[in-house]
């Protein structure tokens, strides 16, 4: 068995899908071109050119890395590459109900920018980050988190469980560096705040949460036609209004990833493909599947060894 996997936000970068326009113009370039139509600015060249600082804003950063993440899909199946199971990591997920049939990509183009819109306006509103911790698991962070918020009366909370020992936290700056500050005293402990920008998968994003929910309603979500692992749930989705509705609450759940790939072990995968500009999945499938072969499509040699392979 065989999952391609999509990952999110922050593997974005300046030049990002260059080389599979090179290399799959006839597959590629419309998509592109359609994208820079739909949006109403250059997607195609600021993600070739950069600067950085403008991939980095969130109405940028989202479509760049789901478009990115679809061109590589379309140019995969393009050599006959297929799978039976479809999971991304937080934005990731949608390039995933994509490549699932759930809504047509173009609708996801909108639907990404509109949602990287909303979270530019929560992070303009809130002082807020995200931080990586590496070294403690699950409860140790927890129990930091609430011993932080009763000692401040500020939101810090868990938005991503990647690995055993590997959590994201997300919250109000100052909670945040209190947090890592306290983690910090220790030799077994890696901190990193993350180049995202707002404290997202956390309760500071509810009222952006609802805006977004409603916006959903104009779409019409149909049921994945292979199977749709949910990063919130790590279960299958069943419908698409199953889909719709964890959509909905996205913003404010956290990330399972952790217990996707045990979903993904317990199916006896087999190998995974990484279909976007990052490299962070493949390492995690790496780690927690280590007899599963990994795949990625983040330059040229990458790419080709996945369609050799596959």
């Amino acid at each position: 068995m065989k999952a391609f996997l999509f990952p999110g936000q922050g593997t974005q970068k300046v030049g990002m899908g260059r080389f599979l326009r090179d290399a799959y113009p006839q597959v590629v370039e419309p998509f592109w071109r359609e994208a820079d139509r739909i949006l109403g600015y250059p997607l195609t060249r600021m993600c070739a050119e950069g600067p950085i600082t403008a991939l980095r804003e969130m109405p940028v950063t989202q479509p760049a890395v789901f478009l990115c993440s679809w061109t590589a899909f379309a140019a995969a199946t393009s050599e006959g590459a297929t799978a039976e199971v479809v999971a991304g990591h937080s934005l990731g997920e949608y390039s995933a109900l994509a490549a699932a049939g759930v809504l047509d990509w173009r609708e996801v183009l909108e639907l990404v920018h509109h949602r990287g819109k909303l979270m530019a306006e929560v992070q303009r509103r809130v002082d807020g980050k995200m931080a990586a911790i590496v070294g403690r698991t699950l409860e140790e962070v927890e129990r930091l988190c609430d011993v932080v918020r009763r000692r401040l009366g500020q939101v810090v909370e868990i938005a991503n469980h990647n690995e055993e020992r590997q959590v994201v936290v997300s919250g109000q700056s100052p909670a945040v560096d209190a947090l890592i500050a306290a983690l910090d005293e220790a030799d077994d402990v890696r901190t990193t705040v993350l180049r995202i920008g707002g404290p997202a998968h956390s309760s500071l994003m509810e009222g952006a949460a609802r805006e977004f929910d409603r916006y959903l309603d104009r779409y019409e979500f149909r049921c994945p036609t292979i199977e749709l692992i949910s990063s919130s749930t790590a279960e299958p989705y069943r419908s698409g209004a199953d889909v719709r509705k964890q959509l909905g609450a996205q913003l404010v759940h956290r990330v399972v990833w952790v217990d996707v790939l045990r979903e993904l072990g317990r199916r006896g995968m087999t190998a995974t493909w990484e279909l976007g500009p990052g490299r962070v999945l493949s390492g995690l499938v790496e780690r927690a599947l280590p007899r599963t072969r990994t795949f990625r499509a983040n330059d040229p040699t990458a790419f080709a060894d996945g369609v050799r392979a596959w």
